[in-house]
């Protein structure tokens, strides 16, 4: 079967991208026992997969420990040092780089794999662009940016048939490594955080992704002209807009949050009005209120654990007594089970 795609972007940061797409992962692994789940960190600060091998702290020097491995970093970095070595064909190592999250967190499901941020990302972005440019090989430019794509395939092929799904936390900026990123996925979910800042990232979104609104001096030279016009690659489509860290009054978006939201949301209805193709479903369907997470992110964050498997209670936190209550865990509890039921 076709596994599905999703990556977690907007051009703008701290919109909760990351915790959002561990939090949707982790749940989307529980309620498909029988799917394997790959979440691909391509964030260079790899706050994703500190989380996903234990949390906070224990699982920051297990990432360590990946990234200082002596003869290749077990990372996307370590990766792609091999694919700048050798980038125009597949290095047969694509599988080593794939972990059981288990085998470092015994709170994750069986079923849910990692490919480990790195911060090396940053350092090698610059050449990795000069390779994508290069005239010789003739299709450098597509090579290039299926990087991502040959690590999926190979997920895939490890699996042997087994349903696959894949999610990929992505930096806020349109770096190369980002644009492999979208280029291996079908389906984008947009999270947006209420500020005039978020409305600005989905004009954004729709003129870097998808060259809506790009000046004609650029278009030849957009990402959206060479994916889809020079090689002929699919773009993914917008599939949900999250209204994520919303404020609720009796389990509703307060007022003032709403009226935030509707400037983003009129900007989304302007680009499916435009362009519909860039979107799963042409309605009101692809937004959805997620609530503010507050001690629940916190507290998830810091322990590597599922939001399912989290109970009302206290958790020390470096040393200190927190008390996470019932209502909020709920109610994001609900959220996020929503929000998978529309993948």
């Amino acid at each position: 079967m076709k596994p599905y795609k999703y990556a977690f972007w907007n051009n703008k940061g701290g919109v909760g991208k990351t915790f959002l797409c561990f939090a949707v992962a982790s749940e989307y692994a529980l309620q498909h026992l029988d799917v394997q789940v790959v979440v691909i960190d391509m964030c260079p600060q790899a706050n994703l997969s500190e989380i996903l091998l234990g949390g906070n702290g224990d699982g920051g020097k297990k990432l360590q420990d990946l990234i200082d491995k002596k003869d290749n970093p077990q990372t996307i970095g370590g990766y792609y040092h091999q694919r700048i070595l050798q980038p125009h064909e597949k290095t047969k190592t694509e599988k080593d780089f794939l972990i059981q999250v288990k085998e470092f967190n015994e709170k994750s499901p069986d079923n849910l794999y990692l490919i480990a941020g790195d911060p090396s990302l940053e350092l090698q972005v610059q050449t990795i662009n000069n390779i994508a440019v290069q005239d010789i090989p003739k299709g450098a430019w597509q090579t290039v940016h299926s990087w991502v794509k040959d690590l999926q395939d190979s997920a895939v092929s490890q699996f042997s048939g087994r349903k696959c799904a894949f999610f990929i936390d992505c930096n806020p900026s349109f770096s190369s490594y980002t644009e492999q990123a979208l280029l291996a996925v079908d389906r984008l979910i947009v999270p947006c955080t209420p500020d005039g800042s978020s409305a600005r990232a989905i004009s954004n979104v729709g003129q870097l992704v998808y060259g809506h609104g790009v000046h004609s001096n650029y278009e030849e030279a957009s990402f959206s002209h060479k994916a889809k016009k020079k090689f002929f690659m699919t773009l993914p489509k917008i599939h949900l807009v999250a209204m994520n860290r919303s404020t609720t009054y009796r389990k509703k978006p307060a007022k003032a949050f709403n009226k935030m939201y509707e400037n983003i949301k009129d900007r989304v209805r302007k680009q499916m009005s435009s362009l519909p193709d860039n979107f799963t479903s042409a309605d009101e369907d692809v937004f959805i209120d997620i609530p503010d997470a507050h001690t629940v992110a916190i507290v998830a964050s810091d322990h590597g654990k599922p939001i399912r498997n989290l109970r009302v209670g206290k958790y020390n936190l470096g040393g200190k007594s927190t008390q996470l209550n019932k209502s909020s865990l709920d109610l994001y509890k609900q959220a996020i089970q929503k929000l998978v039921s529309l993948l």
